[in-house]
């Protein structure tokens, strides 16, 4: 709806009155609507008038993010926390979007800044609970979805996935209590019912089990291993037709669900249908090597990262660059290894090539600001300064890096840009106060001479 969207606008508090308001007000309508390009535009527009406006930076950041393009979306939503830096919302977004890109560290040091700000933010523990979930750290992610429903108590999302944290982390008693909570608050909760299901259906508690896994099969559809647990849990009931309609479900859903193959192939044989059965099973042990094979590649291309990073840590570049060679040999479209072997060719002073390299990789992965600070360090290398820094901007764009801002303050006072200099120099040392290079360079900057530009 509209007047949802519109909360953006109430946020920042626009001003509909004026003709800023008037062009903001159609971006949000066409947002809304889906109109991604006639959205840019009139947000774009928009800017021109109102350049400090947060909120046209934040909805500029939400029409990236539905195009894909990572890397915009976050300087976007990074500029609406410059210049609104007590609102939240962009904070939560960013960090939202950082843990979708599997930017954990990132994602929690944005919202560690907001709960600098605002410590009782309850979404601030959410997304951290769930970041800290997706690293696999379920000690702290209990500790901040406790906090999240310590501040919203009858929250049926968050009561739920406190509930799943503590079944994974083996406190089912207390889990199960939550998770039921949830859903007296919330009925709807399929992920909810899916994990209630999946508990007693692990405890053989077959009966019970089945209504919450029905639930979660129809709360969500396009879930596979929700159809594919109903499916165990049937068999084990006896119900073995209906059980065949949910192996096949999960396989229209996810044709190389292995599990569900396997006990399709198996419950065809239970019930008379021997040809069928071996039909499957021939699949499922195709298949199954496809994906060992696939397995097998991936902690090949795994463990020679580790080798060639561990090799450019001992200035062993040769070595290095064979591995990196490997792997792009296994995957083409690796960019972390045109990355390193960037890297390689910045060592070796090979700056042109070097620069051609980690660009291949940022047409392959936008959001990295570690490739942009390669770049930035090629042009910087090269003499270009103005173009150095552009891209060191990129990378603040993207991420707080001290180096950049050092980089950056160092480049802009010999452009004579002697104010903003000094103003990236402070933040590199705000980042990094106990660095003598950080502090040399700011000492050395405020006592430079003013130069015209």
């Amino acid at each position: 709806m509209i007047a949802a969207l519109l909360l953006s606008a109430l946020l920042f508090q626009v001003a509909p009155a004026s003709s800023y308001g008037v062009v903001f007000q159609r971006g949000l309508v066409a947002l809304e609507a889906g109109h991604l390009d006639e959205a840019e535009a009139a947000f774009q527009q928009a800017r021109e008038l109102q350049p400090t406006s947060a909120a046209v930076y934040y909805n500029l950041g939400e029409v990236f993010s539905r195009r894909g393009q990572s890397g915009e979306a976050i300087e976007n939503f990074r500029k609406a926390i410059q210049l609104a830096p007590q609102e939240p919302q962009s904070y939560l977004r960013l960090a939202s979007l950082e843990s979708q890109l599997k930017r954990f560290h990132d994602a929690e040091q944005t919202l560690n800044r907001l709960l600098r700000l605002r410590p009782r933010n309850a979404d601030a523990h959410l997304l951290l609970g769930r970041v800290a979930r997706e690293r696999d750290d379920r000690a702290l992610a209990e500790k901040h979805l406790r906090q999240y429903v310590r501040l919203r108590p009858r929250d049926p999302k968050g009561l739920g996935e406190l509930g799943i944290v503590l079944l994974r982390d083996e406190k089912s008693k207390e889990g199960e209590a939550l998770l039921k909570r949830a859903l007296a608050i919330d009925p709807s909760l399929g992920i909810v019912h899916y994990n209630l299901g999946l508990l007693y259906s692990l405890r053989g508690d077959h009966q019970r089990a089945k209504p919450h896994l029905e639930a979660a099969v129809r709360l969500l559809p396009a879930n596979a291993d929700a159809q594919y647990q109903l499916g165990v849990v049937l068999v084990r009931l006896g119900e073995l037709k209906t059980a065949e309609k949910s192996f096949r479900k999960t396989l229209e859903l996810s044709p190389e669900h292995l599990e569900s193959l396997y006990a399709l192939g198996n419950l065809l044989g239970r019930l008379g249908r021997s040809q069928e059965a071996a039909e499957i099973l021939t699949q499922h042990e195709q298949r199954s090597a496809a994906v060992l094979e696939q397995r097998q590649r991936d902690r090949r291309v795994s463990a020679y990262h580790m080798d060639a990073k561990r090799f450019l840590e001992e200035d062993r570049v040769e070595a290095a660059q064979e591995k990196l060679d490997e792997i792009l040999r296994l995957n083409p479209q690796d960019d972390l290894a045109y990355y390193r072997r960037s890297q390689i060719l910045f060592l070796r002073r090979e700056y042109e090539r070097a620069l051609e390299t980690v660009q291949v990789a940022i047409a392959k992965k936008d959001f990295e600001p570690s490739y942009h600070l390669l770049e930035a360090m090629c042009w910087e290398r090269l003499g270009q300064d103005e173009k150095a820094a552009r891209a060191y901007e990129r990378v603040l764009g993207l991420a707080e890096y001290a180096d950049a801002y050092l980089a950056l303050g160092r480049i802009e006072l010999r452009m004579g840009k002697r104010e903003r200099a000094i103003a990236h120099l402070r933040r590199a040392a705000a980042l990094e106060p106990k660095d003598p290079t950080i502090r040399r360079a700011l000492s050395e900057a405020q006592a430079a001479p003013h130069r015209p530009r």
